[in-house]
């Protein structure tokens, strides 16, 4: 069945006899020689370790430079930290607007997302965040893995690989060697949450979604925003439990190279197929980069609220991206790039478990 979540492969099951893996045993394909890293509950915690670190160092809240692209629902364990963050502006291909930024006051960590797997441009946050003397974070929880343009020129790198893998809990904080002196505060930061419980019914109702026919989607329950441009309200989170080990077991049994080949066709099928559609272009170019989702942007929000209700109709997963922080929506200088790209562009699934033939013939006859 086409789903949004990445489903477990029937291989995987029988890795999860073995024993749990030690944690640098499971985050090791999402490290680089000398990095020091640590496994965590999500990316939003990880985020909020490194300014609730930069904040006890400093005794001062930390100011977190973000794009204003982003969700706010992951903001929300920074905010409770007492961080004050600012969101720099994007431009309309998405990346941020540095010259805006020249005009900022004092800045103790930037955060850069790699937005759908797509590398960001690294040289002039490097640039800025090295004369401001801030951290620099590559946000990559949209990232499968280490790749050009990615785990390079920042400070720490975040990554959820339960994003694009089938595992209930887990992403990685990666520490590189110029930064290392931060890894201490950094693990004071985190502390030492309890363990999650194994989730068995999150593992039963993957394998159950893999044994579906996808003719039988029409008739299951749909989940996701009925309505393209409404977002869910921003919730309280529950406190962060590290991952299981259910989770380790699967994240060590992962396999991202192979991962990476099958989104990478999915891709292609999907751009192939929908090519010829006159209100719909991919956001971004094709290259060697790893795609989360195949991110479409239409010709107008119009355009977008009538492809996502199409998709709806016809069961088919289809998303919108992100639930936009309220700072972002209430200043009109993000009107042109976040806002723009936020009730335009539309989001179809990529992950490993789906077949590229049948996905494509899926979308191209709703969309075509």
């Amino acid at each position: 069945m086409i789903t949004t979540a990445p489903l477990p492969r029937w291989s995987d099951l029988a890795r999860l006899a073995r024993a749990v893996p030690a944690d640098p045993v499971a985050i090791s394909p999402w490290l680089k020689p000398w990095d020091s890293g640590f496994l965590t509950p999500r990316t939003a915690w990880s985020l909020a370790a490194i300014a609730g670190a930069v904040s006890t160092r400093a005794g001062l809240p930390a100011r977190v430079l973000l794009p204003g692209w982003i969700c706010d629902q992951s903001l929300w364990p920074l905010r409770r930290t007492g961080a004050e963050l600012t969101f720099l502006p994007v431009l309309p291909d998405g990346g941020m607007d540095w010259a805006a930024a020249e005009a900022l006051g004092g800045i103790d960590v930037v955060v850069v997302v790699h937005t759908f797997g797509r590398p960001a441009g690294m040289d002039a946050a490097r640039d800025f965040a090295s004369r401001r003397g801030a951290l620099l974070v590559e946000d990559a929880a949209h990232a499968l893995m280490p790749g050009p343009g990615i785990h390079e020129a920042g400070d720490m790198v975040l990554y959820s690989p339960h994003k694009l893998l089938a595992v209930p809990e887990g992403a990685v904080l990666a520490v590189r060697p110029r930064a290392g002196e931060w890894s201490g505060s950094i693990a004071d930061s985190l502390g030492r949450p309890a363990t999650a419980a194994n989730d068995h019914r999150w593992l039963a109702r993957r394998l159950i979604q893999r044994l579906i026919p996808d003719m039988a989607r029409r008739w299951l329950p749909q989940g996701g925003q009925t309505d393209f441009l409404t977002d869910p309200p921003t919730m309280d989170m529950a406190p962060p439990e590290a991952p299981s080990g259910l989770s380790r077991r699967l994240l060590a049994a992962a396999d991202p190279e192979r991962e990476a080949g099958r989104r990478q066709d999915n891709d292609a099928a999907l751009r192939e197929a929908l090519a010829p559609l006159p209100d719909l272009r991919p956001l971004f170019a094709a290259g060697d980069w790893v795609p989360y989702r195949l991110a479409l942007r239409a010709a107008s929000p119009k355009a977008a609220a009538l492809r996502y209700q199409a998709l709806r109709r016809a069961r088919l997963p289809v998303e919108s991206w992100p639930d936009l922080p309220p700072e972002v929506l209430a200043d009109p200088a993000h009107a042109e790039g976040a806002v723009l790209l936020r009730r335009s562009v539309l989001l179809l699934p990529v992950h490993g478990a789906l077949e590229p033939g049948r996905l494509a013939a899926a979308y191209a006859k709703v969309l075509r």
